[in-house]
């Protein structure tokens, strides 16, 4: 299934359902929001595409259909599970004002974005925002200690949940809370933090950024304090230097044989931090390159919808299209 089971998937929260008596004994479908946004624009039966459909935690990889032995073991065989579709199918027709409009099928947003990150099969994938994910493209299928999921016709072997953005805020918070107690709005304290972090050669200050459950650990910590290292410098640096770790652990958990060439950039934080990216870089000892694009997930729809019309061949011919003309684009600004 290439998942843990977490409570907000479909699957736990419709057996949560059944149990309580809660789900209709007449004929009720599965759907997500997008497929059920379609369905009732188009007045189709809803229908499911394999990157959306392993999201629900009751799908089977090795038969890229859904998981009907699990799923009737969870009393929820009675449900009719949607039709899995190839990627690009039509899923509904939508009319208005006598024109017609194709609806493709919905896709998974992490599996967008990475296409938008023009993500090849010898790139290592780090996806640095809010939260933050390790990926890596393998084919054929390579089930282990992460997760794994459908990427059109390949699969991405994944960690998600490292700390990331949402740790580092807590540290700002923590740091501006005077000013915000006095209505003292700082303009923009990301640029001291950056200038403090690249003047702080190295450290011996301690942080672990698992201030929640996360890829991390659970119990996050800041220790080896002294008097000369407690600054903003020490303190980032150092909590850079933990995301390092993590994500280097993880992509070793992904492929202790190093599979990657070079590293990806993507997402918000890893777009405006040098000084994260140079102490990734040398954690890895890599090459790596920025997304083409802050607006990933965007690219990434343009790379999908150039597939789906039949415009290019693959993801992959889209993909490298893409990022020939960025280059190229690069090449004539300079």
């Amino acid at each position: 299934m290439g998942n843990e089971l977490q409570p907000s998937r479909p699957l736990c929260f419709l057996y949560w359902m059944a149990e309580q008596g809660q789900l209709p004994q007449t004929t009720a479908i599965p759907a997500g929001i997008p497929d059920f946004v379609i369905a009732n624009l188009c007045n189709v039966i809803p229908t499911k595409e394999s990157t959306g459909a392993a999201a629900h935690c009751a799908f089977n990889l090795t038969t890229m259909n859904w998981h009907y032995a699990v799923i009737e073991r969870l009393g929820l065989a009675h449900l009719d599970w949607p039709r899995v579709r190839a990627f690009g199918e039509v899923a509904g027709m939508l009319e208005i004002d006598g024109k017609t409009l194709p609806m493709y099928t919905p896709v998974g947003d992490h599996q967008c974005a990475l296409v938008g990150a023009f993500l090849s099969s010898d790139e290592l994938s780090l996806n640095i925002s809010t939260g933050s994910q390790v990926s890596l493209l393998t084919s054929p299928l390579q089930l282990g200690n992460y997760q794994t999921r459908p990427f059109f016709g390949r699969f991405l072997n994944t960690i998600t949940g490292v700390p990331a953005g949402r740790a580092l805020n807590h540290l700002v918070n923590l740091l501006t809370e005077l000013a915000r107690a006095q209505n003292i709005a700082l303009a923009d304290p990301w640029r001291y933090i950056t200038e403090a972090v690249r003047a702080v050669e190295a450290t011996d200050l301690n942080v672990n950024l698992a201030f929640f459950d996360s890829a991390g650990g659970k119990h996050g910590h800041i220790t080896q304090i002294r008097e000369d290292n407690l600054s903003i410098g020490h303190l980032f640096r150092a909590a850079f230097e933990n995301m390092a770790e993590n994500y280097i652990s993880s992509a070793h958990r992904i492929s202790p044989e190093a599979t990657w060439q070079q590293l990806v950039f993507s997402g918000g934080l890893a777009q405006k931090i040098g000084e994260l990216r140079a102490i990734i870089q040398r954690e890895f000892q890599a090459e790596y390159r920025l997304c083409a694009s802050s607006e990933d997930t965007l690219l990434g729809l343009l790379a999908l919808a150039l597939v789906a019309t039949g415009r290019m061949a693959s993801v992959e011919a889209a993909t490298q299209m893409l990022l020939n003309t960025y280059v190229e684009d690069a090449h004539a600004s300079e």
